[in-house]
């Protein structure tokens, strides 16, 4: 058998050589080819020395059999590093104690290297006539192999994790990969259970070169979108959204970034949240998952909107009954839409509300039946000065007579374009002789306005008629009035308020 062994063996180094060449060639294109170099470097060196010791006089068959330790503790140290960051669990840890890998190698080397004092590895060696040797292990050697078991299991208990926490695209990835991490460890068992009659028959380091094989397709090309596979985790840290878990009770069983930034900036606790109630994390106030709402925008005292979302969880779809909330900031898009709801009301040129709006907001004046006055107001001569000022100064004295009047009118009324030069005012709970009052003020003050031309200065005056909601009337009524007065205000020379009065309205007028 010996004789169908050893090529192999060396046929299996000279393969995982070239693994760990092209490997460590591809060290800044992925961050496993590092460990996946020292793996195939390790199953390398395991490889060929235990060719040596197969058929070697027994001094050299002893000599190869004590350097294949250190390819041994190669491959574990980097069995382990390669699953860290393939599953992505602690790299960070890695990073910053990856110094401890180390220290098993060493050991092992001084262990192995001091054997011929304290026979605590290799308890006895028989030599063979034929070459070889076969070595009787001792207590540090079954220390070694539950260590190097022990830190494999580790391993594929983090893989098997990951593999259940990632999306279902990348699961098959995670088992081509178990399978991997599975065969050599399935190799060295039958090595040490079954080939007892002669122990330098170790099928192990053959089969790493197809964990390599396996590992090496699993980075390539099992994962087309990534280099390494995604898991819900690792895509939940990625959302902007604050995601919460919680259990039935209310307590926080999981927080991504983002929900640990937005706890923070509520009033939370400073440090971690997991663990705690959400009512005692920010009040009861707060405590917008027991609402019973499942969507809803709340305000934050400093005045952050936020829509908040709740997904209730049963033990049919989860591992128990709890809920999972996701709040988003929406602060900046309710700001947006607020903006273009106002746009849509108000008029593009002088920014005063526009015509839609008005009869809108009339029809609701109308159907309250409290009292209400309109005011029709018309800029004198408008056509008069964009023939000699130039349309921009025509759209200038709009703009600051629709400026002069909401500025008058504040909050009391809705001051609105009506069309080209004219202008709507409501003034809700305002009888006709208190409108018109108001007009004349507005029509005094506007007539002071300034607006600078090539010419000169211009100084605008408008005439205006007002009208009084009538007991039954209707929206279309009372505009019709006003729009009487205002024509009776131009007939009797502009710049005056007219007030409707029914029977001085002459017949005929539409």
């Amino acid at each position: 058998m010996r004789a169908v062994v050893v090529p192999a063996y060396v046929a299996a180094a000279l393969a995982a050589a070239l693994y760990a060449l092209l490997s460590w060639r591809r060290r800044q294109v992925t961050p496993l080819a590092k460990s996946l170099a020292l793996i195939t470097s390790g199953a390398a060196l395991w490889s060929l020395a235990q060719a040596f010791a197969a058929v070697a006089s027994p001094t050299v068959a002893l000599a190869a059999t004590s350097a294949m330790f250190p390819g041994v503790a190669m491959l574990v140290a980097g069995f382990h590093w390669h699953v860290t960051v393939f599953t992505g669990y602690g790299l960070e840890r890695l990073r910053r104690w990856h110094a401890l890998l180390l220290i098993h190698p060493v050991l092992l080397t001084v262990v192995v290297a001091t054997d011929p004092i304290h026979h605590a590895f290799f308890s006895t060696v028989t030599s063979h006539p034929d070459g070889g040797v076969t070595p009787h292990f001792g207590p540090l050697y079954w220390l070694h192999t539950a260590y190097c078991y022990t830190m494999i299991a580790i391993g594929m208990g983090r893989a098997v994790a990951a593999m259940r926490r990632a999306v279902r695209g990348h699961r098959r990835v995670f088992l081509i990969f178990l399978i991997g991490g599975l065969a050599p460890a399935a190799g060295n068992l039958i090595s040490i259970l079954l080939l007892t009659e002669d122990r330098q028959l170790d099928l192990t380091p053959i089969l790493f070169l197809v964990t390599a094989s396996m590992w090496w397709w699993a980075e390539r090309f099992g994962t087309p979108a990534r280099r390494t596979p995604v898991s819900y985790k690792q895509v939940i840290a990625a959302l902007s959204d604050a995601v919460m878990v919680l259990d039935a009770d209310g307590r926080i069983l999981d927080a991504n970034p983002a929900a640990a930034e937005l706890l923070a900036a509520l009033g939370g606790p400073a440090g971690s949240a997991v663990g705690r109630r959400w009512q005692d994390v920010l009040g009861p106030q707060r405590a917008l998952v027991f609402s019973g709402i499942d969507q809803q925008t709340v305000a934050s005292a400093d005045g952050r909107i936020y829509d908040v979302r709740v997904v209730r969880m049963s033990p049919e779809t989860g591992t128990g009954a709890g809920t999972v909330v996701v709040v988003r900031d929406v602060t900046e898009l309710e700001r947006l839409r607020a903006e273009l709801t106002d746009q849509a009301l108000r008029d593009g040129l002088t920014g005063v509300y526009n015509r839609r709006h008005l009869t809108t907001v009339l029809r609701e004046q109308v159907a309250s039946g409290h009292p209400l006055a309109a005011v029709m107001i018309d800029v004198d001569h408008f056509k008069a000065v964009n023939d000699t000022y130039g349309h921009a100064v025509g759209d200038e004295v709009l703009i600051r007579l629709a400026q002069e009047l909401a500025g008058s009118v504040g909050s009391a009324g809705t001051v609105a374009r009506y069309g080209g030069e004219e202008f709507a005012v409501l003034l809700p709970g305002v009888d006709a002789r208190a409108a018109a009052e108001l007009a004349d003020q507005w029509r005094c003050r506007c007539s002071e306005v300034v607006v600078g031309t090539p010419l000169g200065p211009l100084r605008a005056t408008f005439s205006a008629g007002v009208a009084e909601l009538a007991a039954g009337g209707s929206a279309e009524e009372l505009l019709k009035c006003a729009d009487r007065a205002l024509y009776l205000a131009k007939e009797q020379g502009r710049d005056r308020v007219v007030t409707a009065v029914p029977e001085r309205l002459p017949a005929g007028l539409p």
